[in-house]
């Protein structure tokens, strides 16, 4: 958990772009404030002019202005609810933009830090809480001090007493309640974090359902999810408890100013101190004093979720980014040269390979083979500048140019298993090349042996669902292919890219890829498979 300073300031952050159409709120929520105090004053003055007390207005025009001024804050609590339900979203839409960019854009270790269900929660959830604070509560926080204020002015001006006795009592309660501020905070983290485990675990066991179904594991990951919410439960009860305890404190404290504010008009009525009216506004401005007091305090709890999803999110937006280059795409088909080129994971001590010297001519077709578990998915990726080696160097030539993340471009890739995304057909291959004319996208498909999609009941807007719902495990790795071949970089890079198809399909789709990249593409190959291997001009073997 993070201090509460670097959360505080992280919340100031979020606000500082906002503050002018955050102003808007306060503004509104003041002229509601001068309204509701309007309200206050005409009743005064509806009670005196009818009892007598009042002459300087006749009751049907004083009753006039009260309606006007009724429908005045109508139309002003409409108009603030408007206002704060537009700024809720669009400032939601902006924070979930900027940090959902800072995840894509972050350097990835070969191994993720969080689930991504933690992630989405993270995105969706935490932001919700984080912006609703600084558009609706945080603007709210100002009104209500400036109701405080107003309202206290006032009532001091029609009664100093019953002013001093309602502002010592209700501190008193609000200070109690603060007691419980921190051990609060450490609940909401902790439930917070609860929420993240129980929305990963579902992610993960929706999407491969399936295979737990095939495992008899159904009752078992049910049983973990129930765990997790069961420890959800308990800490919200452990959180509920305190807030109860809190909420108590002002209750106490806003029934003892009424009551005060009560018993004081009752003796001032009997004394002839007090008129009816003068008792009206008391009691209504009871409730404009108390109010401001008891709303500051019940923003506690929103503070404490704000700062808990702040520091959340903290962890997201300060992952270390890529440097941003621009692309840098060599002519032709680059070649690539490896020297003393070593690579291990982070939370490792062993290197994944080490000393690798090699030189993937331009235009050559190189079968990259090994046991599984050799590094073969791990070199292509440090090849592609996605992984970062940790000994030797890379170069790509003619000209010769120091590999990184402006060298990606260069690359058509295909990664091993099903990459398809949820969508259509011609959403997944437009990913690489969004303007790709339907020509282009058979023409594609056709050397990729994915001619199938023809004979699908929508073609190319045929929708897949997630990695490729839908489709055959052989379908998916062929359309994956003809969207790596729209890409205008000259390395394809296959990672076991036919391991699903079988092998006369296989044989064609090499054949098709050889006759339109051959010496036109270096093709870099990851396979177990020897068709692959009759192809190539060169083999790296990894041990």
């Amino acid at each position: 958990m993070r201090p509460f300073k670097t959360c505080a300031n992280g919340l100031l952050d979020i606000l500082h772009p906002l503050r002018w159409k955050v102003l808007v709120s306060c503004v509104l929520g003041v002229v509601e404030v001068a309204l509701s105090l309007g309200f206050v004053a005409m009743s005064k003055k509806v009670v005196d002019v009818a009892t007598g007390t009042d002459a300087s207005m006749t009751l049907g025009r004083v009753v006039t202005f009260f309606a006007l001024i009724a429908l005045a804050q109508v139309g002003a609590s409409v108009a603030a609810r408007y206002w704060d339900g537009w700024l809720e979203v669009t400032a939601r839409n902006s924070m979930r933009s900027s940090i959902f960019s800072k995840v894509m854009n972050s350097i990835w270790t070969g191994k993720d830090k969080m689930h991504s269900g933690d992630t989405m929660n993270r995105l969706e959830e935490d932001i919700r809480v984080v912006t609703d604070f600084v558009v609706s509560s945080f603007p709210q926080i100002i009104v209500t001090i400036f109701r405080f204020i107003a309202a206290s002015i006032y009532l001091f001006s029609l009664s100093a007493d019953l002013g001093w006795i309602l502002i010592f009592i209700m501190p008193l309660a609000a200070l109690g309640s603060r007691l419980f501020f921190r051990k609060m905070r450490s609940l909401t983290m902790e439930i917070r974090e609860g929420d993240s485990r129980a929305q990963s675990h579902m992610q993960e066991n929706i999407q491969h359902r399936m295979v737990v179904r095939s495992l008899g594991g159904v009752d078992e990951v049910i049983d973990v999810l129930d765990d997790i919410q069961d420890g959800i439960l308990d800490k919200t009860v452990t959180r509920l408890n305190y807030s109860a305890m809190s909420r108590a404190f002002i209750h106490l404290g806003f029934v003892a100013g009424y009551a005060a504010a009560f018993i004081w008009s009752a003796h001032g009525l009997m004394a002839g101190t007090v008129g009816f009216g003068s008792m009206t506004a008391f009691l209504q401005l009871v409730g404009q004093v108390q109010r401001p007091v008891a709303n500051l305090t019940s923003q506690i709890p929103a503070f404490i979720r704000a700062l808990s999803s702040e520091d959340r999110l903290l962890e997201l937006s300060g992952m270390a980014q890529e440097k941003r280059e621009t692309d840098i795409l060599l002519p032709g088909a680059p070649g690539i040269r490896v020297k003393g080129l070593g690579f291990k994971y982070e939370d490792s001590s062993e290197n994944v390979f080490s000393g690798l010297d090699y030189d993937f001519r331009p235009g050559s077709f190189t079968a990259i083979t090994g046991t599984t578990g050799s590094g073969k998915s791990t070199l292509v990726k440090v090849l592609m500048s996605l992984l970062k080696p940790t000994s030797g160097s890379i170069e790509l030539y003619d000209p010769v140019t120091p590999s990184g993340p402006a060298t990606l471009c260069n690359f058509m890739y295909v990664p091993q298993g099903n990459s398809l995304m949820s969508g259509t057909i011609r959403q997944n291959l437009q990913l690489a090349s969004p303007s790709a004319t339907d020509g282009q996208l058979w023409e594609v498909l056709d050397v990729a042996e994915a001619g199938f999609v023809r004979d699908l009941p929508d073609g190319l807007d045929t929708v897949c669902s997630e990695v490729g719902g839908g489709l055959s495990e052989g379908q998916a790795q062929r359309i994956a292919i003809a969207r790596a071949l729209l890409r205008p970089g000259g390395i394809l890079v296959l990672d076991e890219a036919t391991s699903a198809l079988d092998a006369d399909t296989e044989l064609r789709l090499l054949d098709k890829l050889h006759e339109r990249c051959g010496g036109n593409k270096t093709i870099l190959c990851i396979t177990h498979r020897p068709a692959a291997e009759t192809f190539a001009d060169g083999e790296l073997k990894l041990v």
